[in-house]
């Protein structure tokens, strides 16, 4: 007996022309492999060109439906879309008190091809309370939070007031505003706000890409992905359908409904700061690839290993002592000059700087805090750690000399988030044209053939080599198992 596939629910109107509304999400959902219900809250007649006829299904026939539904078990997650009138809104809120999956509500209230449905929005702001993430447009949040949007200050103070009318989550997007340059969506779905920038396309078939957005928010969600991660792919995922849109009529089609996401070019570039978009790229690690990468954390397991020929490494200290962090640096910055080793200082950027040390590698935690003007101008490179789809795209936005991925296994050193080979392996194809990796987390002689399987080049170790009897040894297994991998 095969496992049950994952469940969203629909909850909107159908499109007779298969562009948008339920018939849009469901195929968004079968091509991302999630099983789709739906349950109709109107019958419009369209084509390429007009609306011809809105037909609201009755509140009863509503309700039926999700019960309907819910009788064989709940759904990961449901979006919402277009609901009809206040009666179905009323319905929808008694069903959600109950539900404890993710909920999307794309608030539809007007069709691409510019006609005006009756739903009031007095009617839908009373939902925002029962949503995870509302994903308007500007057009829409302007109506919802009855101000001017002009620009991404405004963005920020709509975005707020959505979150004080209940919706935990905010996702404006930015692909009606005027403003030249990237298209901005305003992303708040944790504690900080964030935006996602991507080029603006110019193509005529567009239509239903708010359906699909949100219903591909809802299908990675579904699939296991945390919500950051969703929102990272469901931004590629629509960008990747823009670019393959296709036409059904004279007027604007569909944009296509296609699979996982498979070009970094398709990703958004994602900063906490819209100032990060004018960063320039860090220096480059040289030609050869970063191959074994030790992780130590004392200045004497540098003297240990640099003198055996190993050209890419890193000091982990972790300590609150200054003078030591600062002798140590030093110390360590000696040596990597001394045997021409890329050696890359973990999280103490300014005593990296201080010393000339050839790089620094920072968390994700530290990328906003740090002064990565000062460590760029200063000639260092920067490696950041990632563990997800939007960490990496986060990383990417900063342009950093490499990217590590993991931790691909379980380690002995930390509590971590396990991403696995099959992440591994899909990162790799999308990024390894774009940016050095390297694999961490629990790698060893027993596994770093499967890891070098994926196409990754490089492999961050720690205890392979710190806790191995003979190091020597060890640095010479896990450099024969790197050469085999690059033949």
């Amino acid at each position: 007996m095969t496992d049950p596939k994952s469940k969203v629910w629909i909850i909107a109107a159908s499109d007779s022309a298969g562009a948008s509304g339920v018939q849009a999400d469901l195929a968004t959902l079968h091509g991302l492999d999630v099983h789709g219900g739906a349950a109709i809250t109107a019958v419009t007649a369209q084509n390429s060109q007009e609306v011809v006829s809105i037909n609201p299904i009755s509140a009863s026939a509503l309700r039926d439906q999700l019960q309907a539904l819910r009788a064989d078990g709940d759904a990961a997650a449901i979006k919402v879309g277009l609901l009809a009138d206040a009666e179905q809104v009323e319905v929808l809120q008694e069903f959600l008190c109950d539900f404890s999956g993710l909920v999307v509500l794309d608030p539809v209230l007007s069709s691409t091809t510019g006609s005006h449905f009756g739903l009031a929005v007095a009617a839908l702001k009373t939902l925002l309370p029962h949503v995870d993430v509302v994903t308007p447009n500007i057009p829409e949040a302007e109506q919802l939070v009855d101000m001017r949007i002009s620009g991404p200050p405004d963005m920020l103070s709509a975005a707020g007031r959505l979150r004080e009318l209940g919706a935990k989550g905010v996702w404006l997007k930015g692909g009606h505003s005027a403003q030249d340059g990237p298209c901005l969506d305003l992303v708040w779905l944790s504690e900080q706000p964030c935006w996602f920038a991507q080029p603006r396309l110019s193509v005529r078939h567009s239509r239903g890409t708010g359906c699909t957005l949100a219903s591909a928010l809802a299908a990675f969600v579904a699939r296991g992905e945390s919500l950051l991660d969703a929102a990272a792919l469901a931004s590629a995922y629509v960008r990747q359908g823009l670019r393959q849109g296709y036409a059904i009529g004279p007027g604007p089609g569909p944009i296509a409904r296609l699979g996982w996401p498979t070009q970094m070019t398709d990703f958004p570039r994602i900063v906490d700061r819209l100032d990060w978009l004018d960063y320039s790229a860090f220096p480059d690690c040289g030609e050869s690839p970063l191959g074994l990468y030790p992780v130590v954390d004392s200045v004497e397991w540098l003297r240990k290993l640099l003198p055996l020929g190993i050209d890419t490494c890193q000091l982990r200290i972790k300590s609150d002592d200054l003078r030591l962090l600062d002798t140590a640096i030093k110390d360590a910055a000696e040596l990597g000059r001394q045997y021409s080793c890329r050696l890359f200082i973990n999280d103490h950027w300014r005593l990296a700087i201080k010393h000339g040390a050839y790089g620094v590698h920072l968390g994700q935690e530290d990328i906003a805090d740090a002064d990565l003007d000062a460590i760029r101008g200063a000639g260092l490179r920067l490696g950041v750690s990632t563990h997800g789809d939007f960490e990496w795209a986060r990383a990417a936005s900063i342009k950093p000399s490499y990217i590590a991925i993991g931790a691909i296994f379980p380690t002995q050193t930390k509590e971590v988030r396990i991403v696995g080979l099959e992440k591994l392996s899909r990162w790799v194809r999308l990024l390894n044209h774009h940016y050095p990796l390297t694999a961490i987390g629990g790698i060893n002689l027993g596994n770093i053939e499967a890891v070098l399987s994926t196409g990754v080049s490089s492999v961050a170790v720690v205890s392979a080599i710190t806790q191995a009897q003979d190091f020597r040894e060890a640095v010479a297994n896990l450099n024969r198992k790197l050469l085999k991998g690059a033949e």
